[in-house]
C-alpha cells in the first residue's frame, strides 16, 4: 500500500527526518567520531540547503556544535568533504 504525500506532509517528513538527523550526529560527535559526524552533517547541509534552507540551517547549527568537540575537522577538511560528496551523486 502506498500514499500519495502532499507537500506539507513531505515537508513535515523531512523536518521530522532532519531532527533525527541531528540528533544522531551529535551523539556521534560524543562518542568520540565528531570528525565523522561533521563530515556526514556537511552532506546532510548540502543536500538540504537549496529545497529545504531551514532543515539546513539545523544542520548548520548541529555542525557549529561538532566544531567545537575535541578532534573535530577543520573548516577546509569540511569544504573538501562536501566538494567529494557532491560531485559522487
Amino acid at each position: 500500500m502506498q500514499a500519495d504525500l502532499t507537500a506539507a506532509d513531505a515537508d513535515e517528513l523531512v523536518a521530522s527526518l532532519t531532527a533525527v538527523l541531528a540528533k544522531s550526529l551529535r551523539a556521534l560527535g560524543k562518542a568520540g567520531q565528531p570528525n565523522e559526524a561533521s563530515r556526514l552533517a556537511a552532506t546532510g547541509w548540502s543536500v538540504l540547503r537549496h529545497r529545504h534552507p531551514r532543515e539546513a540551517e539545523k544542520i548548520n547549527g548541529t555542525m557549529h556544535y561538532l566544531a567545537r568537540l575535541p578532534g573535530s575537522p577543520t573548516s577546509s577538511e569540511l569544504a573538501q568533504a562536501d566538494s567529494h560528496s557532491t560531485t559522487e551523486n
